[in-house]
């Protein structure tokens, strides 16, 4: 059971860790997206101011004033400027280059005026050549947040191979809990909730096992069936919480002092059996006493001493699940009416 527990934290971490990693990249591509979509727009308006100071140029070299067209295009760079068209530029590198356009088309503006003032030769040369500034630098800028809005495709690219990756862990982690709750399904099936050991249906799937293997490959098989002595007065006497607590101290004590071939189960109330692979009646019997001695000299916590008697038996041809486990509840009722406290074996098969 604390593997159980253990598993089940550890799947509860990693399962809060993917989620996590899936909203922070399904986060991450909306944001992607919204600002990949921004980008377009900008670059889109910036296209249309490189155009239009052309266009503006082109009017004013012919003597065609145009004082709406410069009207747009400074409404234009003022929504860049105001930030009414947000641009998502972390390394600053699209406002840079606004910041050169804006001081490149002050100037350009300026050349017109002195265009119009006075149409000279000189004034259309300084005319084109600032026009020409603002041509590169708005160019400039066009070129920068394409290249800005080709790294965030390269990183939306990134974002799906995280998002597979995540997706692949997604089954991961769908198939380890799914393994989890099989496990612990078995669990609650196979084993008693109080003493964590093997419960009475486990025992019987067992041991119509264990006979299979006895009979195909002629080995031994014994069984000791024991309870605790008297346990009603403990019961009575310190009630049934102590009672629990005994029942479980008494598994953990019998659990530790048996092979790991060894199954040993809570088939009753007060009640326990022990089947031995590959062990004999005379070896299950020199087992038993073990047992039963090592229980008497045992000092429980609340109640002191107590005592268990035991019933031994084994496995002869012929046996099934329901002989043997009659047989060994005969031994064990003759060793409470023969004093308790005792072992006792029964070796012939006897059926009520």
């Amino acid at each position: 059971m604390a593997a159980i527990r253990k598993r089940s934290s550890i799947l509860t971490l990693i399962t809060i860790c993917l989620l996590i990693l899936l909203s922070s990249g399904g986060f991450f591509t909306m944001y992607l997206t919204h600002t990949i979509k921004t980008d377009a727009e900008v670059i889109n308006k910036l296209g249309i101011i490189r155009g239009s100071i052309q266009r503006l140029v082109k009017y004013e070299l012919v003597g065609i004033e145009s004082n709406e067209l410069i009207e747009e295009i400074d409404s234009k760079i003022n929504e860049f400027k105001g930030n009414k068209i947000r641009i998502y530029d972390k390394k600053g590198e699209i406002h840079y280059a606004l910041g050169d356009l804006c001081q490149t088309w002050t100037l350009l503006k300026e050349s017109i005026d002195d265009l119009r003032g006075s149409p000279s030769s000189q004034n259309k040369q300084v005319l084109l050549e600032r026009s020409e500034e603002v041509w590169t630098k708005s160019n400039t800028m066009v070129l920068t947040s394409q290249g800005v809005t080709e790294r965030k495709v390269d990183r939306f690219q990134t974002s799906f191979i995280f998002f597979g990756i995540n997706l692949v862990l997604g089954i991961l982690i769908i198939f380890l809990i799914k393994r989890y709750v099989k496990d612990t399904l078995e669990y609650l099936v196979n084993y008693d909730g109080l003493t964590k050991l093997y419960n009475r249906r486990y025992f019987n799937e067992y041991l119509g096992r264990e006979i299979s293997v006895v009979e195909r490959y002629a080995k031994d098989l014994s069984m000791i069936m024991f309870d605790i002595d008297h346990f009603k007065k403990v019961n009575d006497t310190y009630g049934h919480d102590i009672g629990d607590s005994v029942l479980k101290e008494l598994s953990n004590l019998v659990q530790n002092h048996i092979r790991q071939s060894d199954m040993l189960a809570r088939i009753g109330g007060e009640e326990f059996v022990v089947v031995a692979p590959e062990t004999d009646g005379d070896c299950a019997l020199l087992l038993s006493e073990k047992i039963r001695k090592i229980v008497e000299e045992h000092d429980f916590m609340h109640v002191g001493k107590i005592t268990i008697s035991l019933g031994v038996t084994q496995f002869t041809q012929g046996d099934c699940s329901d002989s043997i486990y009659k047989r060994a509840d005969t031994a064990l009722y003759k060793a409470k009416k023969n004093g308790r406290n005792r072992s006792e074996m029964e070796t012939s098969q006897v059926l009520n």
